[in-house]
């Protein structure tokens, strides 16, 4: 075992001697043995070193979780720095501002890491040269840095909290953790970024075991059966939470299972005692600790007896090198008396990264027995006993006073879980009108589904006292989890009042499923999540389920189906069509890819694909979010409003369609209501309602289920309102808005006067793919040859850390200076496009310095019948590339750009994919090929012209950008034009976009005045 001068890589070198044929890992489909890893894990390690790796650094590591991974933490472990494990699912800005902020000159990236715009040099695993590496790892101790956990970051931005080498290995010198031995085969399923991924990959590769790694989000009860039947898994760890999951829903799975560590929260005596009785010879452990601690401060065997005691499940002795004090301020406490529990010792972090006023504030110096003592302190209420054994007592932040009153809502759910037949309980505090706790409401899980417990308020009123007693009681099917396992207090308050989260119905949804498959993952997700209908496009987790929900739900439906339902594959196909359509692909050979009432496929266009793509790449991703929104003033017909979106749903093919990736990806109707008109709660003002609707809209579309497009209607006042939809850009755009907006308003005055709503024949899909042309082949390799080359545009300035996000500016263009360069552009025989590109590129030059660039630009492509009157996506996107006399600002640089967008436009029929693909670039994670985006937005303005009402529509800023900087001008009716410049701030500065925007309108202004001087006016 590791000592105290040791390295935890240097214990596995040492079972690489000894033991060098032994398996280490199981990950990836293939075994590692001790030596492999070792020998592996120098040459990566003399990488990293010879590109700057030093010993104390700090090393991000983004990476999934498989054998890389681990040879990449021992790696960085041999160059004596300590490693940070970043999940590849975080939001691409906090990755981007976690790396910048840790002590590294790279970070290691990767095989499913995002794109991101990484603030330092990226190292990609596995590129060394294989060659004999003569070198010893770098020296270190036990108290040296050895790794950083993360919190959750509920608040949106984790702490890092540095640990030492010392803080692991003291865990398996205790008799609990100790016996992890050569026979030990651990599953892996914890998030990387969490301190109990330590515990399962080191409890094993310390002791000589078996670490097994899989792609599982996390261990369910089908993955634990699947682990010891395959691989003779002995030991795993669970949250409390997931525990009781799957003692309620699979108890069986544990069957050869030698060992079982749970924690995280107060332990349900119900389950616990139930997992007892079922597995006597299972050897079942509590496990405490904050991830200040490293891991666990404590360990508890649990027995039979623990499940009767009335301050629940003990959280038992300290772990070796810790000490636990229960302490009333900064006197220690008696046997029995509740105080604040507060750990030292050897697992004590370091502190949290980059914020010493936060390491001062938790960790401090207190005085025992005469003697100075550093402590971490936790914030949780416990006691010793006389034995002293540690015993829990709620969370002191989660004490409220209710007139007066000092409450304990752990006590009372333990009370109510006594006296009530449920499975647990969550007490959550009601705000009163001033903002403070006026009481409680109890949420329980009853012992049946779907009992309403309607006994329980006579039961309350017998045995709690008056401001003890809560004031409702809500059985729910189960307590949802945050990202992090807890229970998530603040969804289920959103559930009590009837606005979302599990239990809230789900009304004007589509209809029931047809498919029995999808029949039968519907009725699970009904009766899991509570909801009194699920639909085939429903998604499990729209409906509010949770992570551990999802678990549930797999394990309910292997029971269905008498075959295991792996976890991934919920999180890959949310809805029961989707679920469906994989549980019948894998049942038999039936066709693949079919979609249920559905025509015939239709081909998607290069763009389409493009936003389908960039929606797969990221789940969190609103480039493809098109807003529309409108202020109403007068009298509105909510009837009539519901009966045009129907008419205009019905209207649109592309607005009923499921678009599927694959290896041809294609579009086809479907049989799908229309959407709800949402209702939002009223705004105090204009601007407060505009401002709801696009935050209302920053949610997921799911174009593969036809979930396309929604619309939301919030109240101002008596007489004014702001009407809203959202359409996913695979099938709207530009030149879509005016119709959408055309086709409701007829369709809206048509019901509200009482006539039938009539709607013109929808134009198919298939005319919305046809009549792209295909390029002249001379013409398409011309363009690329044109593009080769190119370089990245190199904004001034650095963003500070906390830049994120998307801003706008906006500037007038005059309708004077609009009109002189049309007449310059009808002189020099070319566009007023042409000659506004001239002034973007010569403001892009002047700004960045740079005189050779490439802008994109959208290009509409309305060629088949009708498609006038159409919704759908029919454009292209080109890229111009702009150098030397183009970028002049100047009549030259017009005639210049006249040509290159010629060549453009005869070759917009090139997929943009073909151009991305066949133009050699570096590897990066910015846009590909332009950074900037240019465009002249000539489409009509999107009037909603609605009989009682005047209406006035509201451009919305983007909520993403595909792009680092988005030029466009849009045309007013007064012959003036806006100019928006959107940028994202963690690439572009306020200022260089200030600049880009200044020095647009001043060519413009400089070029129109030329123009008039030389009397061509």
């Amino acid at each position: 075992m590791p000592g105290q001068l040791r390295g935890l890589h240097e214990v596995v070198a040492d079972l690489a001697r000894s033991r060098p044929h032994a398996p280490a890992l199981k990950a990836d489909g293939h075994t590692v043995t001790y030596v492999e890893l070792d020998r592996r894990a120098d040459l990566w390690s003399a990488d990293l070193v010879s590109s700057g790796v030093r010993r104390g650094q700090v090393v991000p590591v983004v990476m999934v979780r498989g054998t890389d991974l681990v040879i990449t933490m021992l790696a960085v472990l041999k160059a004596g720095a300590a490693y940070a494990l970043l999940d590849p699912a975080w939001p691409v800005e906090r990755l981007e501002q976690t790396c910048g902020r840790l002590d590294s000159p790279l970070i290691v990236v990767g095989a499913g890491a995002p794109r991101a715009t990484w603030p330092k040099r990226v190292w990609s695993p596995g590129g060394s040269s294989g060659r004999h590496v003569d070198r010893r790892p770098v020296p270190v101790a036990g108290d040296d840095p050895c790794c950083v956990f993360f919190t959750s970051g509920t608040t949106g931005t984790p702490k890092g909290v540095l640990t030492t080498h010392l803080a692991t290995a003291r865990l398996f010198e205790s008799d609990e953790l100790g016996d992890l031995g050569e026979r030990t085969v651990f599953p892996v399923g914890a998030p990387t970024p969490w301190d109990a991924f330590s515990l399962e990959l080191w409890g094993p590769l310390l002791n000589g075991g078996t670490a097994l790694v899989d792609d599982e989000p996390y261990i369910t009860g089908e993955y634990l059966r699947r682990a010891v039947r395959a691989h003779g898994a002995t030991a795993t760890w669970l949250t409390s939470s997931l525990f009781n999951m799957i003692v309620e829903e699979d108890l069986d799975a544990f069957t050869g299972l030698v060992k079982v560590i749970i924690g995280g929260e107060a332990l349900a005596r119900r389950q616990v005692g139930r997992f007892l009785a079922a597995h006597p010879g299972i050897a079942l452990f509590n496990g405490y600790g904050p991830v200040e601690s490293t891991v666990f401060a404590t360990m508890h065997r649990i027995r039979p007896q623990d499940c009767e005691l009335p301050d629940g499940i003990p959280l038992g002795r300290p772990v070796p090198r810790t000490q636990i004090y229960v302490l009333r301020g900064d006197q220690p406490c008696g046997a029995g008396e509740t105080g604040e529990i507060c750990i030292g010792g050897a697992g004590l972090a370091v502190g949290y990264l980059g914020d010493p006023a936060l390491t001062a504030e938790k960790f401090v110096e207190v005085c025992l027995n005469r003697r100075s003592v550093r402590v971490y302190r936790t914030g949780d209420l416990g006691f010793k006993d006389e034995d002293g054994i540690l015993h829990f007592r709620g969370r002191a932040d989660r004490q409220i006073k209710v007139r007066g009153h000092r409450i304990e809502p752990v006590a009372l759910e333990r009370r109510l879980e006594s006296l009530l037949p449920i499975r647990s309980c969550r007490m959550v505090p009601r705000q009163g009108p001033d903002g403070r706790p006026d009481g409680l409401i109890a949420f329980c899980v009853p012992l049946r589904a779907g009992d309403p417990l309607a006994g329980a308020g006579e039961i309350i009123r017998r045995t709690f006292a008056g401001y003890e007693r809560p004031a409702a009681v809500i059985s729910v099917d189960a307590l949802p989890l945050t990202a992090n396992g807890k229970v998530d207090e603040a969804k289920l308050l959103v559930s009590a009042a009837g606005v979302g989260g599990p239990g809230r119905p789900s009304p004007d949804r589509p209809g029931p499923a047809r498919d029995e498959r999808a029949r039968m993952v519907a009725d699970v997700f009904r009766s899991l999540l509570g909801v009194p209908e699920v639909s085939y496009g429903d998604s499990f987790f729209d409906l509010g389920g949770s992570s551990l929900d999802a678990g549930r739900a797999c394990a309910r439906l292997a029971r269905h189906t008498g075959r295991p339902v792996p976890l991934s594959k919920l999180y890959q196909q949310p809805t029961p069509a989707g679920l469906a359509s994989w549980l019948a692909a894998t049942a038999d050979e039936e066709s693949r890819g079919r979609v249920a009432a559905g025509g015939s496929a239709v081909p998607l266009t290069p763009m389409q694909t493009l936003f389908l793509t960039r929606g797969l790449m990221s789940a969190a991703d609103r480039t493809n979010h098109c807003i529309l929104t409108w202020v109403i003033h007068g009298a509105l017909s909510r009837t009539a409003l519901r009966s045009a979106i129907g008419a205009v749903h019905d209207r649109h093919e592309s607005l009923r369609a499921a678009y599927v990736m694959g290896r041809d990806p294609h579009a086809v109707t479907v049989e799908i209501p229309p959407p709800p008109l949402e209702e939002l709660g009223a705004a105090a003002d204009v601007p407060g309602g505009v401002a709801a609707i696009r935050a209302a809209f920053d949610e997921d579309l799911d174009p593969a289920v036809a979930d396309l497009w929604r619309v939301a209607l919030l109240p101002v006042s008596e007489d004014a309102w702001v009407l809203g939809v959202v359409v996913h850009h695979v099938a709207f755009d530009g030149w879509s808005e005016s119709v959408l907006a055309t086709h409701l308003a007829d369709a809206y005055n048509l019901a509200r006067s009482g006539r039938p709503v009539h709607t013109a024949p929808p134009v198919p899909l298939a005319a919305l793919a046809a009549g792209i042309e295909r390029p002249d082949p001379d013409l398409a390799d011309q363009l690329l040859l044109s593009l080769k080359g190119a370089s990245d545009l190199q904004w001034p300035g650095s963003p500070a850390p906390q830049d994120q996000g998307i801003a706008l500016l906006s500037h007038r263009v005059s309708a004077s200076d609009l009109e002189t360069l049309d007449r310059l552009a009808r002189a020099a025989r070319t566009t007023r496009f042409a000659v506004l590109l001239a002034c973007c590129g010569a403001a892009l030059a002047t700004v960045t310095d740079q005189r050779d660039l490439v802008v994109s630009t959208p290009v509409r492509q309305r060629v088949g019948a009708g498609t006038e009157q159409a919704v759908g996506c029919q454009l292209s996107l080109v890229f111009l590339r702009l150098r030397d006399e183009a970028l002049g600002g100047d009549t030259a640089a017009v005639r210049a750009i006249t040509d290159i967008v010629d060549l453009a436009m005869r070759t917009q029929d090139v997929p943009v994919t073909s151009v991305l693909d066949a133009v050699e670039r570096p590897r990066s994670s910015r846009p590909p090929l332009a950074q900037a985006l240019f465009a002249v937005q000539d489409n009509p303005v999107p009037r909603l012209d609605l009989d009682g009402a005047r209406t006035e529509f509201v451009r919305q800023p983007y909520l993403d950008l595909p792009v680092e900087l988005h030029a466009e001008l849009w045309c007013e009716d007064d012959g003036s034009a806006r100019l928006d410049v959107a940028f994202r701030r963690e690439s572009v500065t306020t200022a260089t976009a200030t600049s880009v925007a200044r020095a647009f309108l001043d060519n413009v202004e400089t070029m129109a005045a030329r123009f008039r001087g030389d009397g061509r006016g």
